[in-house]
């Protein structure tokens, strides 16, 4: 199982309506989570940045593009930014970072 934390800004030209038509349609589909993704948090502030946490059965970095590209195949330029970072428990960095 690994834990990633993607960063993201909606496109400028994506509205508010847009990016929850978007959103309905993908989910309706089934293609958001991806299979075998699991989101633990999906969150949206003001002004259009975003934070999606996610469990997935596969380390592979596919995983990671397969959760960016199921949105930009669906309206071109949905983001105009987008990071995904592998996460671990602060608890598990801390021990890890006294060696124990």
């Amino acid at each position: 199982m690994a834990i990633s934390v993607a960063f993201w800004k909606l496109g400028p030209n994506v509205s508010p309506e847009d990016a929850a038509k978007v959103a309905v349609k993908l989910m309706e589909k089934g293609s958001f989570p991806p299979k075998d993704v699991e989101i633990l948090g999906w969150y949206i502030c003001p002004g259009g940045r975003g934070v999606t946490i996610t469990e997935s059965k596969s380390v592979e970095p596919a995983e990671a593009f397969k959760n960016w590209l199921v949105w930009v195949q669906e309206k071109k330029d949905f983001f105009e930014c987008y990071e995904v970072h592998p996460a671990i428990s602060a608890q598990d960095a801390i021990k890890m970072a006294l060696g124990k």
